[in-house]
């Protein structure tokens, strides 16, 4: 006796597969981002920030990257930061996130300049 599986029952393993969390990023705000902070702990207790695992830099352009799993004997959240205030919004990072990278160009000033990029995957 030959068993066989319907073409739609092997479809649905493979689509859940193919599911990933979207990246995680900086929300919009009333200010243009500008950069952030990562950290363990939990946000106005006790907080760790969290140097970069890698640095590369090319010109006046950086790339920071984050390897998460390291990080993860406690919660991480990102502290995201915004031109010409002092305010800033803090996002959780949940577990299926692994990595995180912040791009940016620096001005003749060592400053953040142009639209710096932030993403968790």
């Amino acid at each position: 006796m030959k068993w066989y599986v319907p073409l739609f029952l092997l479809a649905v393993p493979l689509a859940l597969a193919a599911q990933t969390a979207p990246p995680l990023a900086c929300p919009a705000g009333e200010h243009d981002f500008l950069r952030i902070n990562i950290y363990n702990g939990t946000p106005g207790g006790q907080e760790y920030d969290l140097a970069p695992d890698s640095e590369r830099k090319s010109g006046h352009k950086m790339a920071q990257v984050w390897n998460l799993k390291d990080y993860r004997s406690m919660p991480i959240f990102v502290r995201c930061r915004y031109r010409g205030t002092d305010a800033a919004t803090n996002v959780n990072v949940p577990a299926e996130y692994r990595k995180c990278r912040f791009t940016f160009e620096l001005d003749k000033n060592n400053e953040i300049a142009g639209k710096p990029e932030f993403s968790c995957k």
